[in-house]
């Protein structure tokens, strides 16, 4: 069994680090690019665009959603907001027509329960914008965003920039939990950063990204039999088409609070992650995609292997060993202090010289890779790396992505099975 661990071990550590200096060193690589990076919101022309707001059972949240489009920095002639009522059984219905009254920039659609990506396509439809947003009905979009994002379109000045995504921070974050996905949410911006300029961006978040009309409605528009802001990046990549990142365009998304919703939400989001990545396995590794095809693609897949590798590791070095000594410890009816009076601590230095001190360097060194990009996506969005304290930092580097690796491998079993989740 040794064998078979320290095997799993090493190759996971060195796939690991392969990916980890790669990053790095693109990182490296473009440092003066993102340095001179500057946003602007100065437009040449502003084009008509829509903005599509699903909603269900979002009483508590929409208005504030709502209220964020208002208070956009852009003409409101030139805005077209689209409110999709997707079968609410709570207020939402009552709170959309309550702020949209006397607000001729706003309309709202109502049907009964379709999903998130038929709402989309329904609201796309009937939409005229040269440009068109999603918002999800818990999120907030800050008033320069859009301006920022049509900027971009133009400094890009490519008819085949499809898509343009977010910087997405947790708004408002108060739990633990919620704090934890704050210091996530942070690295992913970074992330994102990168492969925008890799073109490897493989997900459009639902909070915010701006689409080019007439690019999505050639590809077909949302799918609806799958999580549709993964898929609709993956076509876009599969047709060639471009997907940048506005690195400071932000936009404040709820996160779950609570372990039962972010296990819901998380199992939603790897459900179609393995779905996507399953529809699209024409891609890994072909040269033809470029980047996407032979970094991002074969990134995706072993992700996979990687989480199964470390809820089998900690298993065999943290939890099986634990369980041996609470079963130890019940034999003797849980005598603490016996115990530590009959121990006898011995430091052995052959145990110490018979370290495997390669596979410590690399440990070492991807804890160190993994610290710097956690430094530099603090500093790239602004922020302290101690705004709500040290103590969200150790659960996240301990077992924040030991939970999200379980939640994945439960995510992987279940799509085994032709489980689906609708919105």
């Amino acid at each position: 069994m040794n064998w078979l661990i320290t095997s799993v071990l090493w190759i996971s550590y060195v796939i690991a680090l392969y990916f980890s200096i790669f990053l790095l060193l693109v990182y490296v690589d473009n440092n003066n690019i993102f340095k001179r990076e500057k946003s602007t919101i100065t437009l040449s022309r502003y084009p008509l665009v829509s903005i599509f707001v699903p909603a269900f059972n979002e009483e508590k949240t929409i208005r504030e959603t709502l209220l964020s489009l208002q208070n956009l920095d852009y003409p409101s002639d030139k805005l077209e907001i689209i409110v999709i009522n997707d079968g609410s059984k709570d207020r939402t219905g009552e709170v959309i027509a309550k702020f949209i009254k006397d607000k001729p920039q706003f309309q709202c659609l109502t049907h009964h329960n379709r999903g998130k990506a038929a709402s989309l396509n329904r609201a796309l439809a009937i939409s005229n914008g040269e440009f068109f947003a999603c918002l999800d009905a818990d999120s907030f979009v800050h008033p320069l965003t859009l301006r920022k994002m049509l900027a971009m379109y133009e400094r890009e000045n490519d008819p085949r920039v499809a898509i343009i995504t977010p910087a997405m921070k947790v708004g408002n974050p108060k739990t633990v939990l919620q704090r934890i996905q704050w210091l996530e949410y942070l690295v992913m911006i970074l992330f994102g950063r990168i492969t925008s300029h890799l073109h490897s961006i493989y997900v459009a978040p639902g909070p915010f990204s701006v689409y080019r009309t007439e690019i999505i409605k050639k590809i077909g528009a949302f799918d609806e039999n799958i999580t549709e802001d993964q898929e609709i990046a993956y076509r876009v990549q599969l047709n060639q088409y471009k997907i940048r990142q506005c690195f400071d365009g932000y936009v404040y998304t709820t996160a779950p609070g609570k372990l039962k919703p972010f296990y819901r939400q998380r199992r939603r989001w790897y459900l179609g992650s393995v779905a996507c990545l399953h529809q699209y396995r024409s891609m890994i590794a072909n040269k033809k995609y470029g980047d996407f095809g032979l970094m991002q693609m074969v990134k995706n897949l072993v992700g996979y292997f990687l989480a199964v590798a470390g809820i089998a590791i900690s298993w065999y070095y943290i939890f099986v060993p634990f369980y041996q000594f609470l079963q130890r410890m019940n034999a003797i009816n849980f005598d603490f202090i016996t115990v530590i009076t009959n121990t006898h601590w011995k430091i052995i230095p052959l145990n110490f010289l018979l370290t495997d001190f390669r596979l410590v360097f690399i440990l070492i060194l991807l804890f160190m890779i993994g610290f710097f990009f956690f430094y530099a996506a603090h500093k790239s969005a602004d922020e302290k790396i101690t705004k709500f304290g040290w103590f969200p930092i150790i659960p996240y580097f301990l077992a924040y992505y030991l939970l999200k690796g379980t939640i994945l491998l439960i995510s992987v079993a279940q799509f085994s099975r032709g489980k689906k989740i609708r919105w």
